[in-house]
Formats: C-alpha cells, structure tokens, sequence
C-alpha cells in the first residue's frame, strides 16, 4: 500500500492517459494473506469501529439539549458536532500511503477513543469541545483506514461484499444514533454516549493486534522526517480553516445571524476564497498533494465523488430527521421512534449486501449505483407526502423502497475509486471519498436544520402559536408540553409540513447523484481480477 517515490512519478504516466485506458488498466494492491478465521475476526473488528464512528456522528443529537442546559452553554451547542474534522480526511489517506497501516490505524483509534474519555468526564463545555475535536480527527483517520485494511485482504473481485457490510454496518451506525443517544439521556446520563466507545474501541484494538500482521515490504522505506513533509501539512491546514468557516456560516445563518448580516457574508466569502487558493495549492504541489488533481479528474474518482457527495447527503437528511417526524409528529418516545425507523435501517443493512454479492456475481458495480439511484429518487418522493395520520403500511413502505434504493447504491463509489486508480493511491483515492461523504452531511444537514426552524418559525408565527422561540429550542418530545391545548393540533402541523420541506431536500440531491452514476465506468471486477492471476 505504501507509494514509494518512483510509484509516485510512475502515475504522472498513468494520469496522460485517457479516462478509458485507465480504467481498463487498473490493478489491485498487494493482498495480505490471512487464514479464514483471522479475516473474520479482523472484519468484527472493523466492522465495530465503523459502527462507532458512523454513531459518534449522530449519537450526540438528543444530548445536546441536556448538555448546554448542564453547562449553561447553549452558544456552545454548534461546536459539539464533529462535522468540521472531516478537513482531516484527505491527511490519513497520505499518512496511510507513507507510514505502516497497521500503527496508524490504531493511532487514529487511540485518539478517537482518548477524544471521547475527554469528552465523558468534561467538567465544562471548554473541555467538551476539545474531546470532540479529538474525535472527530480519529474518526477521519479509523474509517479511511477500515477501508485501506479491507482493500489489503480483499482482492477486487470478492470486495464488494466486504464493503456492503461496511456500508451496511455504517447506514445503521447513522441511523441508530440519535435512539441510542436518547436512550442514554433518558435513562442513564449523556456521558455514556461516549463511554459507549471506549470498551468497543478496544476490542477493535485487541483484534487487530492479533489477527493483522501487514508485511514490512508494505511500509515507507525513507526517513520519518521526510514522509512527514510530504503529508502536505499546508493544504491540509488551508483546507481545515476552510471547512470551518464554511460550516460556522451554514450553522449560524438564518439562526443566530441573518443570511445578509456582514458576518456571514463574510464567512461565506472567505470560505469560498479558501476553497480557491487550497485549488492553486494542489496544482502547484502535483503529485504530493493533499488531494492530487489528477486523481480527481479521473472518471471513476470524480463519478464517485459525485455519487458519495449528493446520496450521502439524502441519506443523512433522513437519518436525522426521520425520527424527528415519528417523534413530534407522531408522538413517539426516542426508543419508540428507533423501532419505527427499523424498515429503513433493516432494508439498508440488506441491499448494500445483495448489492455488493450482486456485483461481485456481474463483475460491474456500474448498474446497481444507476438503479439505486433511480429507486431512491421515487422514494425519496414518496417520503415528502407524509401526514400527521398517515397509516404504518405506507411509512413503512415509503422508509423500505427509499432505503433500498440507499443501501444498494452507497458503496459503489468507493469500489468505483479503488478499482479505476493507481493501486499505490488506494489509501488517498478512499480518503477522498470520505471526505466528500463528511463533507456533505456537515453541509445539508446544517442546511435541513436551517430549513426545519425557519420554515417551523414562519408557520407558528402565522397560527399566532405562543411560545415560538422555547418551541425552536425544544426537542421533539417536549414540544407538545409547551402550548395550551387548543394549539396541539396546529403545532403538529406545522411540524410536519416543515419536516416535508426538510425531506424535499432528499428529491435534488438523489437526482444529481443519479447524473453522477450515470458518468461512472463500467470497468469489468472480474476482468481485472483475471488480469492478475
């Protein structure tokens, strides 16, 4: 896996070539060669951490509310998010290319479980907000390096399957965050939303200690100093200040600041600047970029991109806001709201499998990301036409035919990625797909959220509902408590046709990404997989 100076220069050539010629030619890396019972085991141990990353990112939802109310901070309540880490992403890719995967794969562990210690035991918002920063960084670096591991022990040919169960394993992670979360805040404390990840976290460690011994053929064989200078430590900076100022404006505008207010203005044209010079930055450094050009130019990546950014984004809308409805629509508790969601979860856990064993079967991961897109678009329709009585067949139904449409699609793309580039580059072709994946949700889920309050905030307004502002700050289950009685039933439906407007977002994104699958190359896995054996 790991690219050497000459690998490095050798795609230069590889990169002069047409889209066509490259995916046609694409080889896989070096598998390391593991017994049965020692794959399986690794593949526990990874499947745990994604499943602990994938939470990490929603868990926190139904905490926060008891969190700035315990430390008084509800200022603070945008920065508990660990949305802005994904800046870190693109840098574990190259750490991954230069350093033993094994080490910095448990590097990467040990800060996310050491953020989330610090986290558990904060005694104030300040401290908090570092553990959360901490974790968000390990988060970019243990998922980029799930998928490099499964690429190490996988040929190409048989990978899709392993990547359904990561993605299978990942959409119920998303899903099932925001429930587990509240089930903690209900009945045990908050802090167990990061306790939570401290013994899972290490038995991912113990079984990886045990079972994953890469050769040392596979490691940089140049000084320490000098594979940290080439990790691009100035666009990753440029890139991270970027992603912040970015985000703080999608989190603030509309809420704590109007869109036309200087400050916003401002973030959002800085931001925009960043974006342009951290482009001039990875021209000028070519090959040692953060995120070479030239990789994502390629077809393969730049579909994939593309695909990854825009369904993500419409999956993580329905992830948080699904229960949202069932629990200020529809009166569910948190834990009642998990089981109402279970289609969705169960449907995606089971076609991101049949689509994998499909592609492995057909060789070409090209169809089931058209046809899931397509499905999703119809699903995704569907979702918008819920009412405040609609009966348990068509919420369920709805939830099953939108999933499905997910859960055959969300891993393509990096099958996409791993299979149309350099195989030297693996480890920064998935650092890229995954920060286009963080990326997105850091994005439309601060846009659904803005769309939700403001929307809710307009109809509330017009039905002269009292106590509009402590029913913006409120969770969904304690809305219901804070108006009389004759403004329940007018309450819940502005709830709902806001929540309508928030799903309305889930119809563009999964229709760009369909365009997106339309571009991807029907490169033949088996064919590859013949042409190395």
């Amino acid at each position: 896996m790991t690219a050497t100076i000459h690998e490095l220069n050798s795609t230069k050539e590889l990169s002069q070539r047409s889209d066509d010629v490259q995916d046609e030619s694409a080889g896989e890396p070096e598998i390391v060669q593991i017994s049965p019972f020692s794959f399986i085991s690794l593949m526990v141990g990874i499947s745990l951490a994604v499943f602990l990353i994938a939470l990490d990112r929603t868990i926190i939802a139904n905490a926060i509310p008891l969190i700035t109310d315990e430390f008084n901070s509800p200022d603070d309540a945008g920065w508990y998010g660990s949305a802005a880490t994904c800046a870190f992403q693109p840098i574990f890719g190259r750490v991954f290319a230069h350093f033993d995967i094994r080490w910095s794969f448990l590097a990467a562990l040990l800060i996310f479980e050491l953020g989330s210690l610090i986290c558990g035991v904060a005694p104030n918002s300040d401290v908090l907000i570092i553990g959360r920063a901490l974790a968000g960084i390990g988060c970019a670096g243990v998922f980029a390096g799930c998928l490099v591991i499964i690429a190490m022990t996988t040929s190409l040919s048989v990978r899709p399957v392993y990547m359904g169960v990561i993605g299978s394993v990942s959409g119920i992670g998303n899903v099932c965050g925001p429930l587990i979360g509240g089930a903690f805040t209900s009945n045990a404390t908050w802090r167990w939303c990061f306790y939570i990840n401290l013994p899972v976290g290490g038995v991912t460690c113990i079984l990886l200690l045990l079972f994953f011994h890469p050769s040392k053929s596979n490691r940089g064989q140049e000084r320490f100093l000098t594979r940290v200078l080439r990790l691009d430590l100035i666009g990753n900076f440029i890139l991270t200040v970027t992603v912040v100022m970015l985000l703080l404006a999608l989190q603030w505008g509309g809420i704590e600041y109007g869109w036309g207010s200087s400050r916003i203005i401002g973030l959002l044209a800085a931001s925009g600047v960043g974006f342009v010079i951290f482009g001039l930055w990875q021209h000028r450094k070519g090959t040692e970029a953060l995120t070479p050009l030239y990789i994502m130019t390629q077809r393969g990546v730049a579909a994939g991109i593309g695909v990854m950014f825009f369904l993500s984004g419409a999956f993580l809308v329905h992830s948080y806001y699904l229960p949202y409805w069932f629990q200020a629509v529809r009166g569910r508790t948190p834990v009642q709201s998990g089981v109402d969601v279970t289609p969705y979860v169960a449907t995606t856990f089971v076609f991101s499998m049949l689509a994998g064993i499909a592609v492995r079967k057909i060789g070409y991961f090209t169809p089931p990301s058209i046809l899931g897109c397509a499905i999703g678009c119809v699903g995704c329709g569907l979702l918008t036409t819920l009412q405040v009585d609609t009966g348990t067949a068509v919420w369920a139904g709805y939830q099953v035919l939108t999933s499905a449409g997910m859960g055959m699609t969300m891993q393509q793309p990096i099958i996409a990625v791993q299979a149309t580039i350099d195989p030297a580059l693996v480890s920064i072709g998935s650092a890229i797909i995954l920060f286009a994946q963080g990326l997105s949700g850091a994005i439309f889920v601060s846009v659904a959220n803005n769309i939700l309050r403001n929307e809710l905030a307009r109809k509330l307004v017009a039905l002269n509902v009292p106590n509009v502002n402590k029913i913006l700050a409120a969770g969904a289950t304690d809305v219901r408590e804070l108006v009389p009685l004759e403004y329940k039933g007018p309450l819940v439906e502005a709830y709902n046709d806001a929540l309508m407007k928030v799903f309305m977002m889930a119809i563009p994104l999964c229709g760009i990404a369909l365009l997106f699958a339309l571009r991807l190359p029907w490169v033949n896995l088996k064919k590859n997989q013949a042409g190395k054996t």
